[in-house]
This record gives C-alpha cells, sequence and structure tokens, in this order.
C-alpha cells in the first residue's frame, strides 16, 4: 500500500509531460489569432497550431493535447515540465534552457502604415513614433535600432492594433505576414495601407522542454517527415 501511495504522489507532484506519457503537450499563447489559432476561451478549435500539433503528435506516436495560457507564462511552464514543447517560435523570442528543433516554418515580421501617412523607409524612420505592439511581445529589429526612441503602443492582440491604426490612435504597427495575408484573403483589413516594411525573414521552430520524454532527434525527425511529405506545405497553403 505504501508503494502504491508513494507512486500517485510522484504521479501528482510529476510534471504533467511526465504524468502523460501518451500525450504530446503543446503550449500555446492566448493572443494568438488566425490562421494560427482559433481560440475559444481555453480550447483551440482550428488553425496552423492545431493543425500542425496533431500532425506532429501523430508522427510522434502520441495524442496531441493543447494548454492556452498567456505568453509570459509559456517560459515557465515549459521550464517546469508543464508541457512538451510550444512551436512558432524563435529562440531571442523564448529565454530559456530548452532544446529547439530545426527551423521549418516560413514567416516574417512586418511593420505596416497607414496609407493616409508617409510610409516610412527603413526602421530608423520610426525613431520616436507611436507604434502598434502587442503586450508580451518581444521585437527585436525594432529594439536593437531604435532602443530607447521605441514607443510602443501595447495591445491584446494584432487585431486590437488594426483597430487603433483604424481610428488614428496609431499610424503605425508591428504584424507577423501569415495573420496579415489571412486577413487581407478574408477581405477584413478595416484600413488602407502601404505596403509592409519587412523588419524579419525567418524560419520558425519549436522550443522542447528539457522534461519532455521526446528527444530533440526525434522531434526533428518528425519535423522532417512533415517536410517531405508535404504536409506542413499543405497546413500553410489551407489558410493562404
Amino acid at each position: 500500500m505504501k508503494k502504491y501511495l508513494r507512486m500517485a504522489g510522484w504521479l501528482l507532484a510529476a510534471p504533467l509531460a511526465l504524468a502523460s506519457p501518451g500525450k504530446l503537450v503543446i503550449l500555446l499563447d492566448d493572443s494568438t489569432e488566425m490562421p494560427l489559432a482559433s481560440l475559444q476561451g481555453a480550447t483551440l478549435l482550428a488553425g496552423i497550431h492545431l493543425d500542425l500539433g496533431q500532425a506532429l503528435a501523430s508522427e510522434l506516436g502520441k495524442q496531441a493535447s493543447f494548454r492556452v495560457l498567456p505568453r509570459k507564462r509559456i517560459s515557465s511552464s515549459l521550464q517546469n515540465g508543464d508541457a512538451d514543447l510550444v512551436c512558432l517560435y524563435l529562440p531571442e523570442w523564448l529565454p530559456g534552457p530548452f532544446r529547439w528543433s530545426r527551423p521549418f516554418l516560413p514567416n516574417a515580421d512586418l511593420l505596416v502604415t497607414r496609407r493616409d501617412q508617409p510610409r516610412p523607409g527603413s526602421i530608423a524612420a520610426l525613431a520616436g513614433q507611436s507604434i502598434g505592439t502587442i503586450h508580451g511581445f518581444h521585437y527585436p529589429e525594432l529594439e536593437a535600432r531604435l532602443g530607447s526612441n521605441l514607443v510602443r503602443d501595447d495591445a491584446p492582440n494584432a487585431s486590437s492594433n488594426l483597430k487603433k491604426l483604424e481610428a488614428g490612435r496609431t499610424h503605425h504597427a508591428a504584424v507577423n505576414q501569415l495573420y496579415l495575408r489571412y486577413q487581407q484573403k478574408l477581405g477584413q483589413l478595416p484600413v488602407a495601407l502601404h505596403p509592409p516594411l519587412v523588419l524579419n525573414s525567418y524560419r520558425a521552430g519549436c522550443a522542447l522542454s528539457r522534461h519532455s520524454r521526446i528527444s530533440l532527434p526525434q522531434l526533428n525527425r518528425a519535423i522532417a517527415r512533415l517536410l517531405h511529405d508535404d504536409t506542413v506545405p499543405r497546413i500553410l497553403a489551407k489558410y493562404r
């Protein structure tokens, strides 16, 4: 009996990723919007995160389980072993002792400007001007080039920043390329914009918790298979 009680106590105290060996526990932050994620409260309903997470879990012989958290809790939750991984990130966005997968999903950070305002020709031209940003997000290119002249106007998500542009509260906003193209596809941009200024083009990857039962080689092999059989391009094509 004592043996079973000790085992039960260990399971209660164990990190979630270890206590759920049949599941691949995946984190995403609660500011995420389509095409990356459609959220209803803490439930992931659709989007690239759902499709990619399920595909990765299938390749790894597991069932995908998603946990939605505020962005500022992602790092600590992953360090504590409350989840296996978080995807579509860059190391500079998520400092911590994580194992990083190969980069594989193309995206870009963009700066959009109202069409009735002068289009900035460079990041330096934005010094001292208010820029719509997302609370808790890091913008390495803006931070590095503007320093103390970066004027952030934080909002909960990208849609809120577009509404601020529409209302004229800001003239510029930082958005990611996948989000902007999806809004253009749906015809839902609330205000006319200049062609965007590209801040940074990149391929995002996944941060793997050191507590995860999944090894980094296993994760990279799963990603390689999803690239080889065109699963990743097909997922992206659904939302273009």
